[in-house]
């Protein structure tokens, strides 16, 4: 005979929102933060429920919340006040709603949800003074909470103001029958778990043990199971596996989930266009549910969509992307077949170039795609070409930008750039697209796409970020030394030629009479030393003289002219700054493009 199976001490629950309200009154207790959703997590609800009852779903689920038994037919709160304010408030509003249009019905099941009285009571907004409201927030929210689903007017701070303003805004939008489907869906198919705790046992335990046990979800995994629930019917279980052994396949070839996300958010953006990072699942689920209300058959448009997200060669292009690899084959072949084997400014130097910009991941990737999927050797050298001009002016675009803003703001590119990569990605005339006029519409205040512009800009610029000089440095120096790029940056160091250290200025007769601090970060008193040679003691820093030996055997081209100079003073370091801007002017240039021209 089996032993009898022992009661548990916490019972586990699922039902609907409308039952778990109209259960008893549930207390925020004092230690739980304020109300503090914002704005955009409210309007993600709203949204959510939204799409749910177009898409005719059988339910919503709202998610696990944590309760404390404290008495007869009363809880505390211990996890989901946020949740059960917002939908609370979302009621209270509907309310209002229903109050105006003598729907009296949906308007007493508003009342139930938001004040502890009986089903066969009726009550209206007006009598509610004398009701208990059935949730309690914490001790700053419950002035404003229990004027909100009273119908009282409320003041302008705060984030529970936000909210409803928010909520307020979107139910005005929906019209009367809109709204009324959409309480009906609350009441009827939104639904909850909870955990109904008793008070001898610690509940923060139980919140921790759901809360910091495995992995949190992220975006990725959210768009995984977001694919897999296309495939749910039986006959498509073949598929299905094939899906999922796809999207692994995936983790193998890069080996790291920071650099699966990554790709995830390249291939979409140059799928799709711009996705805001802090809503990249929502957006990108709304993009597949738009392909796939236009496909005959639903889960035969995800089929296709992950076969291309998982293609090895994209995987791989990505990979060459992301990591801008000296030597790659891919590289090389692509430098082949653009006629740049002789020339450093190819697609490898265009790779290593754009490394630190991500922004310009998904234009890379869609504009080198197209060239993966060319198998035509003819079309495909022609197209090489192409698609290195194009590659080409983004990188002097970017770089230019870089040079002259105070700070490369990727916020400011984003969008136009994920935009013209789903435009290079969908469209069938390639030669079509009009790269350079993108460029030109992205130029902004600064104008870097005009040479005179640009030129004019960093006539007397200062740069005192490191990447930043560097990145200017090799690029102006694998201009003039045929050699130059094959050096490391890594083992190079920035030199100041006027040393940066006010203590040795005294020595320096050219720069007694003027602001010496001004000279110091100047493009022209910049330059670069391997690490051995760049020797910060106060005999080299002493004068111009002592450091002209070394200068003058350093193996960067742009150095070593330093050293054949009789003497280094302001006008000096003008002179120099001048030449390095023509030669930038000549590096990151706009040849053969339309920019030219405008």
């Amino acid at each position: 005979m089996s032993p009898p199976i022992p009661s548990t001490v916490i019972a586990a629950t699922s039902t609907t929102f409308f039952r778990l309200f109209c259960t008893g009154r549930f207390t925020v207790p004092w230690h739980q933060r304020r109300y503090d959703w914002q704005p955009e997590h409210v309007d993600e609800l709203l949204h959510d429920f939204a799409e749910a009852i177009d898409a005719d779903r059988r339910c919503y689920f709202l998610g696990t919340i944590i309760l404390v038994n404290s008495a007869a037919r009363q809880w505390h709160i211990n996890d989901g006040q946020q949740r059960m304010v917002t939908l609370s408030l979302i009621c209270a509003c509907l309310l209002r709603m229903f109050k105006a249009h003598n729907d009296s019905h949906r308007a007493h099941m508003a009342l139930r949800i938001l004040f502890d009285i009986d089903e066969d009571r009726t009550d209206a907004l007006d009598n509610t003074d004398r009701l208990t409201p059935r949730l309690t927030p914490p001790r700053d929210d419950k002035t404003r909470y229990n004027l909100m689903i009273r119908g009282r007017s409320i003041g302008a701070n705060g984030k529970l103001t936000l909210a409803w303003r928010q909520i307020d805004t979107f139910i005005a939008g929906m019209g009367l029958q809109k709204s009324k489907d959409f309480f009906d869906f609350l009441t009827q198919k939104v639904e909850v778990a909870y955990l109904d705790i008793p008070e001898a046992v610690d509940p923060n335990s139980v919140y921790e043990t759901i809360n910091c046990r495995g992995k949190r979800l992220d975006d990725l995994d959210l768009i995984r199971n977001h694919l897999y629930s296309y495939f749910n019917a039986n006959d498509d279980v073949p598929r299905r596996d094939l899906v999922h052994e796809n999207l692994e396949s995936i983790r193998t070839q890069l080996r790291d989930d920071s650099k699966f996300t990554d790709y995830a958010r390249c291939y979409f953006q140059s799928r799709y266009g711009f996705l805001q990072k802090g809503n990249f699942y929502r957006e990108t689920r709304r993009h597949i549910q738009q392909g796939v209300r236009r496909a005959e058959h639903h889960s035969d448009y995800v089929y296709e969509l992950v076969h291309d997200f998982s293609r090895r060669e994209n995987v791989e292009l990505f990979r060459v992307i992301a990591t801008a690899s000296r030597g790659h084959d891919f590289v090389e072949e692509f430098v082949r077949s653009s006629g740049q084997s002789r020339s450093s400014r190819n697609l490898s130097m265009f790779l290593r170039e754009l490394h630190a910009y991500k922004v310009t991941q998904p234009l890379l990737f869609a504009l080198l795609s197209r060239y993966v999927e060319e198998n035509d050797g003819r079309r495909r050298r022609r197209l090489a070409k192409w698609i290195h001009g194009r590659i080409k002016h983004v990188t002097s675009f970017v770089l230019r930008t870089a040079f002259v803003a105070p700070k490369f703001e990727p916020s400011h590119f984003e969008a136009e750039f994920s935009a013209l990569a789903a435009r290079v990605a969908a469209t069938s005339d390639l030669y079509a697209v009009d790269v350079d006029a993108y460029l030109k519409d992205c130029d902004g205040t600064y104008g870097i796409t005009d040479d005179n512009r640009f030129r004019m800009r960093m006539s007397e610029m200062e740069m005192r970020d490191s990447k930043k000089i560097k990145r200017f440095l090799f690029g102006v120096n694998c201009g003039i030394q045929s050699d130059g790029d094959l050096m490391s940056e890594a083992r190079c160091t920035i030199e100041h030629v006027f040393p940066k250290a006010n203590r040795h200025w005294s020595t320096w007769s050219g720069f007694d009479e003027v602001d010496a601090e001004h000279w110091v970060h100047r493009v022209g008193n910049l330059t670069l030393l391997g690490r051995q040679d760049n020797k910060p003691g106060d005999a080299e820093n002493g004068s111009f003289g002592a450091k002209k030996t070394t200068y003058s055997r350093s193996a960067i081209k742009l150095t070593r002219e330093i050293g054949a100079c009789g003497e280094w003073t302001p006008r000096e370091v003008d002179k120099r700054q001048r030449r390095l801007v023509a030669q930038a002017v000549r590096v990151w240039n706009f040849e053969g493009s339309t920019l030219k021209a405008q």
